[in-house]
């Protein structure tokens, strides 16, 4: 039990704005993982009805073809329920092994960092931030 808690909280939807959600993701990303962020990121954009949501990767330390393939299949899954993911959290050595194993992510919006993606979602939803 303590088991499947601790799961379940390695790939929370955190609220953040009306309409946009962020999944942090922390550590290593296997298969058995992947399919957990792929169940809560789905249930959480219905919940808390997402129309944008940010997969922040900055605490991955590797993302290989698997990690990638699976990050690409929950965003289509989310494309498909409504609503548009970004991937943010994009550092420079996870970029150049993204680039060197030829993953293609050109359909899938991206961000270097989680402000840049905070930014973007509040363009697609049409909000802007203002300074008092």
């Amino acid at each position: 039990m303590q088991k499947l808690s601790l799961l379940e909280l390695s790939a929370p939807l955190i609220p953040i704005f009306e309409g946009v959600t962020v999944m942090p993701l922390i550590g290593t990303i296997d298969t058995a993982r992947a399919k957990l962020i792929m169940e809560n990121l789905l249930e959480g954009v219905i919940e808390h009805r997402s129309e944008v949501v940010l997969i922040d990767i900055t605490g991955v330390p590797v993302v290989d073809t698997m990690v990638a393939h699976h990050i690409i299949q929950a965003s289509e899954a989310v494309r498909l329920i409504g609503a548009t993911c970004i991937l943010v959290g994009i550092r420079p050595e996870i970029a150049q092994t993204i680039v060197n194993l030829g993953i293609d992510l050109s359909h899938f919006p991206t961000r270097s960092t989680l402000k840049k993606g905070i930014e973007t979602a509040f363009e697609l939803i049409n909000k802007k931030v203002i300074d008092l």
